[in-house]
């Protein structure tokens, strides 16, 4: 006789041999693909009820393929465990783990809900009252960069509405920590529709602040203005490139250089990426499915360059991602290496003449100096003449710094001398044997 399905609501830890009739509303891929790589997913039962799932590398291998976002299934046996880590994706107080025996059967089922989204509120988020209910969100990583390139392609007309799910709210912030973490901005998605309906009917008109990037050296100083001198200096400090050459702790700064070369290291100039998430990938030519869950019919291509940066007889080596290259080359990576196929250069390999663009540019760099990975990478720069002299005030004067150096160490040394004898009656304070 066939087991009649579990609810996941009456899942309290007294049994495993569970049998469960649900919808993959969320799947993500932490790790390494092949490597140390596991699957986690969200699902949900036919009255709304939802659990945390994961599946662990070794079990992984067998079941990957059939996991999928969206799709139903009947699923059996699991090992149950609290659900007490410091950051939950769901408040269910289990979740679930992939054993040898579970059995993972997809079936069409239409009844089963998709994904149901329950907000929080922001006083759930920080403790005490809101100033005019505003909350502080972080992104990074690949996150900030999906925000900005919305930015690049979308007017400012209107407010920008974004969703955020499965975030990581730690001492009453929001950032992307979580691998779970998913940012959706103003698409048509249920959610958003009726929040912009809500704004409506309340008659609350929101504006929005940000501009394209494009526009940014353009636009008036502001604190509104993200190109502003106060953003592109906060959180840093100015050094000469021979400061920077000599720190070994990681470090946020600005300084001005010239790039004066292409640096060939063991990086080739660009690397094949998952189209969504702009992980590295190993896959070029063929589609795949990356571990963030999104299916690729083609990698893309992004740039990765080192270039060597010159300031009075003084050089260092910055790293230069693709946003930055990009802007400076104006094509992207799939573009320059397109032109240089139909020239007959078919090596990924082989350097397109399109890098020389990258050469010559007077700049103020805002760099992130990483010593454990060896590289400084470039996180902003600009071509703006004013900005350029206002991070050139402050630098120190590298000759007068020099200077100063040459100085304290002869004092050093005279006071080496004279540190053997008492300075009042002139004999050795060191006992004479």
């Amino acid at each position: 006789m066939a087991r009649i399905a579990d609810k996941i609501k009456t899942i309290d830890g007294s049994k495993e041999t569970l049998k469960l009739v649900v919808r993959i509303t969320e799947l993500w891929f932490i790790g390494t693909s092949g490597r140390s790589e596991q699957a986690e997913m969200v699902i949900v039962d036919s009255d709304g009820d939802q659990i945390h799932v994961v599946c662990k590398q070794d079990q992984l291998k067998a079941w990957k393929m059939d996991l999928k976002e969206g799709c139903t299934y009947v699923m059996h046996n699991f090992r149950v465990s609290k659900n007490d880590g410091q950051y939950r994706v769901c408040d269910h107080p289990y979740k679930l783990t992939f054993i040898v025996v579970t059995v993972v059967r997809q079936c069409e089922l239409d009844d089963l809900p998709f994904k149901n989204y329950r907000f929080a509120y922001f006083l759930d988020v920080i403790a005490g009252q809101l100033y005019n209910q505003l909350l502080s969100c972080t992104l990074w990583d690949d996150y900030y960069v999906q925000f900005l390139e919305y930015l690049d392609h979308h007017e400012s007309e209107g407010p920008i509405i974004v969703l955020l799910t499965n975030a990581r709210i730690k001492e009453g912030q929001v950032s992307n920590s979580l691998k779970a973490y998913k940012l959706t901005i103003n698409e048509p998605l249920t959610p958003i529709e009726e929040f912009n309906h809500k704004l409506s009917e309340l008659g609350i008109e929101i504006r929005s602040v940000f501009t394209r990037r494009s526009q940014w050296s353009s636009q008036p100083s502001g604190s509104a203005q993200l190109s502003s001198r106060e953003t592109f200096i906060s959180k840093s400090e100015a050094k000469t490139i021979s400061e920077i050459n000599n720190l070994c702790e990681e470090f946020v700064c600005v300084t001005v250089g010239t790039i004066m070369r292409v640096v060939m290291d063991n990086h080739s100039w660009c690397y094949a990426a998952c189209i969504q998430c702009h992980k590295k990938t190993d896959v070029y030519t063929e589609p795949f499915v990356c571990p963030c869950g999104k299916h690729n019919d083609l990698a893309v291509l992004r740039y990765r360059v080192e270039v060597m940066i010159n300031y009075k007889d003084e050089s260092t080596k910055f790293l230069l991602w693709d946003r930055e290259c990009t802007e400076l080359i104006g094509q992207s990576a799939d573009e320059v290496n397109t032109l240089k196929i139909e020239d007959g250069d078919l090596d990924l390999n082989a350097s397109p003449k399109a890098l020389d663009k990258l050469l010559g540019h007077l700049l103020a760099f805002k760099v992130k100096i990483q010593p454990q990975y060896k590289n400084s990478a470039v996180l902003k720069f600009s071509t703006d003449l004013t900005l350029i002299n206002d991070v050139l005030d402050m630098l120190p004067d590298v000759e007068l710094l020099h200077q100063l150096i040459v100085i304290v160490c002869s004092i050093q040394q005279s006071i080496s001398i004279i540190a053997d004898h008492d300075p009042v009656i002139g004999l050795p304070l060191t006992p004479i044997k």
